[in-house]
């Protein structure tokens, strides 16, 4: 079975990447910034059923600079991005509801259809996976590696330490909450201290929904994350919930100060209980 190449039509990406989209360079030597820096996160919705109704955005951002009560603020702040957060994740549990059992299929030396070869066409392109060749169960795997959720309690953690709470200027002017760079002139905003001869600005979203699903597709396809998709693989692969607090092991390249991040992040998703905020991750 040949894998057809004009299959594979260009989709939007659903992940709102626009012109932000990180290049190979960021996974590669500038990992640091990719992403995000954390605070809360424990077990997430790696098996959200089609049944789940997607939640509702609020239109209007709280002005977290206003909030001073400790406790509120932090409620405010989990309760705005929770939507945004499970929303993406729904969105990717049925992508993973497509690519599943046409693994199972190959698996079992079955071909695959030209319809059913046309519906992972897309989901290799926005997953970044080049196909050569014949189809193999290798690049079906690799797939439904790159396409799994990110659980909330990480996403929060991260979001809330990149963010400052939903205080700082990228947040703010920029609707970037996790620190997000980009690599072409205008991008972004330029941060005050900025290494001589760098480039990199911090990326602008329209909105922080867009930021958000930027955030989870650079954790699902960015080189420098790698890590933290393999651990997440093999929690799936013991039927073992998928935490934030143990997929934070995989983001040692999300920093310069590496071990000591890590660390940061899972203190806390311990601290703030995100776990709290964690869906069933335990389904194929």
């Amino acid at each position: 079975m040949k894998w057809i190449k004009l299959l594979i039509i260009p989709v939007v990406l659903a992940l709102g990447l626009g012109i932000y989209q990180l290049s190979d360079e960021t996974a590669n030597g500038q990992a640091d910034k990719a992403g995000v820096k954390g605070q809360n996160a424990d077990t997430e919705e790696n098996n959200p059923t089609a049944a789940q109704t997607k939640m509702k955005i609020q239109s209007k951002r709280p002005n977290f600079a206003d909030i001073t009560d400790t406790k509120t603020k932090k409620s405010t702040f989990f309760e705005y991005m929770l939507p945004m957060i499970r929303n993406a994740n729904t969105d990717i549990a049925a992508e993973r509801a497509i690519v599943t059992p046409l693994l199972a299929k190959l698996v079992d030396g079955q071909n695959l259809s030209a319809a059913e070869q046309g519906k992972l066409a897309p989901l290799f392109d926005k997953y970044k996976i080049d196909i050569d060749g014949e189809l193999s169960t290798g690049d079906v795997n690799e797939l439904l590696r790159r396409c799994d959720i990110v659980p909330a309690s990480l996403v929060l953690a991260q979001s809330a330490n990149e963010s400052a709470w939903g205080t700082s200027r990228f947040a703010t002017k920029g609707n970037n909450f996790f620190g997000l760079w980009c690599f072409s002139k205008g991008c972004g905003l330029t941060p005050a201290q900025r290494d001589d001869g760098a480039s990199h600005e911090v990326a602008s979203f329209d909105t922080v929904n867009q930021g958000v699903r930027h955030y989870v597709h650079t954790i699902n396809t960015n080189n420098a994350y790698q890590r933290l998709r393999e651990i997440r693989a093999d929690l799936r692969a013991d039927n073992e919930a998928i935490t934030g607090t143990i997929l934070a092991e995989g983001l040692l390249r999300y920093s310069e100060r590496g071990k000591a991040y890590v660390e940061e992040i899972q203190s806390m998703i311990r601290f703030n209980k995100l776990q709290r905020y964690t869906l069933d991750t335990t389904g194929a």
